[in-house]
C-alpha cells in the first residue's frame, strides 16, 4: 500500500508517499500488515495554514490505515476496501518434493495432531474477489476460493486432483449502519494460526450459514451461524431402493441430521505508536438432531442416534511491536461435538450413542521476533483430549505438545539461511492393541532451509523459494503409532528428507 507524494507535499519536505509503509510480514496476531514503517524527509520551508490542515489530514489517515489493518483477522480475506472496486485476485500455495535416505519418496513424520508443516503436501488456492461500492457509502464483496490439494499432475502423471470450493460468500459492510458487516454463504470462517504448525487453535469453522458484525471504536462482535452435513453414516444414509414400474433403482435417504454450529466473537484490540494488542473472547455451540441408522445387512434393523451437542468457550491475547514482532497465547476448552471438531464425526461415543462426555483443553502459543539480521518464531501447543467413552484407560484419550523454533538469519537482502528445532509427543490412556503397553511416541526433528526471499527479510516474508533438510528422530513407539509392521517405513528410527519448495501468500483467506 502506498501513495505517491502531492505537490504540496514535495514544497514542504514532507513525502506522504515515502512516509507510509507496509511490511509483508504477519505480525500481529491481528494483521497482515504490521510493520507500518516512517520516513520523513524535511527541506527547512514553513507549512501554510493548507499545509497544516493537509498535514493533520495525512496523520489521521495514517492512524486510520494502522487501525484498519490492525483490525484484519490473518486467517480471513482483505478488507473490502483493501481490493478495491471491480475484480481483483489472491493466492496461497505451498509445492514441495523430497526424498529420504532409502531411495523413497520424503514424508512428514508428526505424531501429534498438528505437527511440523515444512514437509507438508502440496496446496493451491485462488482467491476471486468482485466489489462494488454503493453511491459513496456501503461497500459489498463476493468471494470465490477454489482449492486444490494432494499430488499434482506433474508429479502423479494423473489429471485426477481433490478440488474444494473454500468460500463462495457474499459480504456487505456500512449497510445502512456505519460499522455493521452482514454475509451469507459458504466459508471457512477463522481468525488467528499457529503457523509453524498450519493450526487454527481457537476458531477454524466451516460453514454454510451467515454472519453479521459490528465494530466500533475498539469494539468488535461478530455472530455466525450455519450448517455442515458431513458424508458420515453418524449424519446421512441412503438406501437403495426397488424399481417402481419400469424405472431404475432409486436411492432413499434414511437418515439426514446436519450440524448446526453458531459462534460469537467479542474483541478488544488497541493500538499504539509502537505496538497493539488485542483480547478475544469466543463461544460455540453445536447442535445434532436425532435420527436412525438403518443396518445395511439387516433391512429391519435400525440403531437410534439420539440428539446431540457440543460447546466451545475460550480466549485469546495478543501482543504485536511495528517491525513484525508478535506473540498469541490461545486457551481453549471445548465439550461434547466440539471438542471432536465441526468436520471431524466423534470416532467413540458412550453408551447412550453420543458425544456429550467428550472434553478438549488446549494452551498454544504463537509468537516472532524480527530484528534487522535475525527474526525468530516460537510456536508450541499442550492439548488433552478425552473422548466421549471416558475412563483412565481409554485408548482414544490422549494428551499431547509439541515446541519449535525457528531462527532465520538474513545473509543478505534475498538470501536467507533458516533452521527449525522441534519435539513432539504424546501419551495415550490405553493399551496399544499390537504393543500390549501404553504408547508414548515421541519425534525429535531438526531442520535447516537455505531461502531466497524476493521481497526482503522477514519470517514471513513471502513468496520464497528455498532448499530443504530435515532429519526426524523416531523412538520405538512414535513407530508403532504411524506405520504398520509390513509398511516399508516402519524400520526406521532415522528418517531423513531432502528437497525443495516454494510458499506464497497476497490477499489470500489462507495462510
Amino acid at each position: 500500500m502506498s501513495r505517491q507524494p502531492t505537490a504540496d507535499s514535495r514544497q514542504c519536505g514532507v513525502d506522504v508517499g515515502d512516509g507510509i509503509g507496509v511490511g509483508v510480514g504477519v505480525g500481529t496476531g491481528i494483521g497482515d500488515g504490521v510493520g507500518i514503517r516512517r520516513r520523513t524527509r524535511t527541506v527547512g520551508c514553513r507549512l501554510s495554514t493548507v499545509g497544516y490542515r493537509r498535514l493533520a489530514a495525512g496523520l489521521l489517515l495514517l492512524s486510520a490505515l494502522a487501525y484498519a489493518d490492525a483490525q484484519r483477522e490473518v486467517g480471513s480475506p482483505p478488507p473490502i476496501s483493501s481490493t478495491g472496486d471491480g475484480f481483483s485476485f489472491g493466492s496461497y500455495g505451498r509445492i514441495g518434493v523430497g526424498v529420504d535416505g532409502h531411495g523413497h519418496e520424503g514424508y512428514l513424520v508428526n505424531i501429534v495432531s498438528h505437527g511440523s508443516r515444512l514437509e507438508a503436501a502440496p496446496y493451491l488456492e485462488l482467491d476471486l474477489y468482485y466489489a462494488g461500492q454503493i453511491k459513496s457509502g456501503p461497500r459489498w464483496r463476493a468471494v470465490l476460493a477454489p482449492a486444490l490439494g494432494g499430488d499434482l499432475f506433474h508429479y502423479s502423471g494423473s489429471f485426477a486432483s481433490r478440488l474444494a470450493l473454500r468460500n463462495a460468500y457474499i459480504e456487505t459492510t456500512d449497510l445502512g449502519i456505519r460499522g455493521l458487516r452482514v454475509w451469507a454463504g459458504s466459508r471457512m470462517y477463522r481468525g488467528d494460526d499457529v503457523y509453524q504448525f498450519d493450526y487454527w487453535p481457537l476458531d477454524n469453522l466451516n460453514t454454510v450459514g451467515a454472519g453479521v458484525g459490528f465494530g466500533r471504536g475498539s469494539w468488535d462482535f461478530a455472530l455466525q451461524g450455519g450448517l455442515n452435513r458431513l458424508d458420515d453414516l453418524f449424519q446421512y444414509q441412503r438406501q437403495a431402493a426397488p424399481a417402481r414400474g419400469l424405472g431404475p433403482t432409486g436411492q432413499a435417504l434414511v437418515l439426514d441430521r446436519p450440524r448446526g454450529v453458531m459462534s460469537l466473537k467479542v474483541q478488544h484490540p488497541w493500538v499504539g505508536r509502537s505496538g497493539g494488542g488485542k483480547v478475544v473472547l469466543y463461544g460455540e455451540l453445536h447442535l445434532l438432531p436425532a435420527g436412525q441408522q438403518k443396518v445395511m445387512a439387516q433391512d429391519q434393523r435400525t440403531i437410534d442416534l439420539p440428539s446431540d451437542y457440543g460447546w466451545v468457550a475460550g480466549g485469546q491475547l495478543g501482543a504485536w511491536l511495528t517491525g513484525g514482532s508478535f506473540a498469541n497465547l490461545f486457551v481453549r476448552y471445548a465439550g461434547g461435538l466440539a471438542a471432536y471438531g465441526d468436520l471431524t464425526a466423534p470416532s467413540v461415543l458412550d453408551p447412550m450413542r453420543r458425544a456429550l462426555g467428550a472434553r478438549e483443553l488446549l494452551l498454544a502459543l504463537s509468537a516472532n521476533w524480527e530484528q534487522r539480521f535475525v527474526g525468530t518464531m516460537l510456536s508450541g501447543y499442550l492439548r488433552s483430549f478425552s473422548s466421549a467413552a471416558g475412563g483412565a484407560t481409554d485408548p482414544a484419550s490422549y494428551l499431547e505438545g509439541i515446541v519449535a523454533v525457528r531462527p532465520h538469519l538474513y545473509a543478505t537482502r534475498y538470501f536467507h539461511l533458516a533452521a527449525e528445532i522441534s519435539y513432539q509427543a504424546r501419551q495415550y490412556g490405553g493399551f496399544d492393541p499390537l504393543a500390549g503397553r501404553r504408547l508414548i511416541p515421541q519425534v525429535a526433528r531438526a531442520s535447516l532451509l537455505p531461502i531466497v526471499a524476493p521481497l526482503g527479510p522477514g519470517s514471513y516474508s513471502r513468496p520464497h523459494v528455498y532448499l530443504i533438510a530435515t532429519i526426524s528422530w523416531l523412538n520405538d513407539d512414535a513407530r508403532l503409532a504411524l506405520f504398520e509392521p509390513t509398511d516399508i517405513r516402519y524400520p526406521f528410527g532415522t528418517v531423513l528428507y531432502v528437497g525443495a519448495g516454494a510458499e506464497w501468500w497476497f490477499q489470500s483467506s489462507y495462510r
